[in-house]
């Protein structure tokens, strides 16, 4: 580099590994929590700065340079040493041979191969089992002592269980960006029709229900009990689909065309860890702080 490598630098250098993890200069805004133009001008500083181009753009993904790969490949273990440190401080791991818990499936793929990563390298002993279910599923296990703790999202009735509130998401409505549907803006709705989440024995939650009745749109035309369902019928661009900005910001394939009259405060909702109250709360305060230090792309509470 030009200039002696400084403080500012690393961060740039920081923010190119994000761009290069997540896949998207929108994704590495949501995990560095700033907009996606202060990251754009971030990367614009550094190639100037290294004098080489480090990302290429093509229809809308984007690949490092061998550039890119070789400046990472030096500074990607000093990054290590940071989440090292950060640890530091994180919740200690209680005493346990056997971690039990359930959660939905869009949040399974987002922390499981991590998390069996980090709890092998730390507890190489120790049994995972993991249960996928709906929300009100998850609480009824939690309820019967079939699991000893879940991550669900915010419903009624969380009051009579111990729970840490882990990150927050919203809903949007999503269309594929490399297909024709993506030029019909709004209208996309009306004529592929619409994705939904089908409603389980309770119907939907309450922050669900309001934004669909805000967006005024047709009947659902497809309802699934997975995200993960509508999101890959999403990208290939069969329909337009609600889903939460987590799930559909996991790659850079999909375009938000919620009207700008729905309040973009509609729809938000908290994940949280829950466990029974008599149950033991540093294995469930474990699961919350490992959980949110696995969905930091997604808006944290403070």
């Amino acid at each position: 580099m030009k200039n002696d490598l400084n403080v500012d630098q690393i961060k740039k250098l920081w923010i190119l590994d994000l761009i290069i993890q997540s896949g998207s200069l929108k994704g590495a805004a949501a995990r560095a929590k700033v907009s996606p133009s202060a990251i754009s001008q971030s990367l614009t500083a550094l190639e100037k700065n290294v004098g080489k181009s480090l990302i290429i753009r093509d229809r809308g993904s984007i690949q490092p340079t061998q550039d890119a790969l070789t400046i990472l490949e030096v500074v990607r273990p000093a990054f290590e040493v940071f989440e090292r440190l950060s640890d530091l401080g994180s919740q200690p791991i209680p005493q346990m041979t056997w971690l039990n818990f359930g959660t939905y499936e869009s949040i399974a793929v987002e922390i499981l191969p991590s998390l069996i990563h980090r709890l092998r390298e730390r507890m190489p002993q120790l049994k995972l089992g993991l249960r996928i279910s709906r929300t009100d599923q998850l609480l009824t296990m939690v309820r019967k002592g079939e699991l000893c703790s879940a991550l669900v999202t915010e419903v009624d009735g969380l009051e009579k269980f111990y729970s840490v509130p882990i990150c927050e998401d919203r809903l949007g409505v999503y269309v594929s960006k490399h297909h024709p549907i993506a030029q019909h803006g709004w209208k996309a709705v009306a004529q592929f029709g619409l994705g939904s989440l089908a409603p389980g024995k309770d119907g939907l939650p309450r922050y669900y229900q309001k934004f669909m009745r805000k967006i005024d749109a047709a009947k659902p035309t497809v309802l699934s009990e997975s995200f993960e369902t509508l999101r890959a019928a999403t990208i290939s661009g069969a329909i337009a689909s609600v889903l939460p900005t987590g799930v559909a910001q996991r790659t850079d394939e999909l375009l938000e065309i919620t009207p700008e009259s729905v309040d973009p405060k509609l729809g938000r909702h908290k994940i949280f860890v829950v466990s029974q109250t008599n149950c033991d709360k540093e294995e469930a305060d474990f699961l919350a702080a490992e959980s949110k230090r696995l969905l930091k792309n997604r808006i944290l509470i403070s």
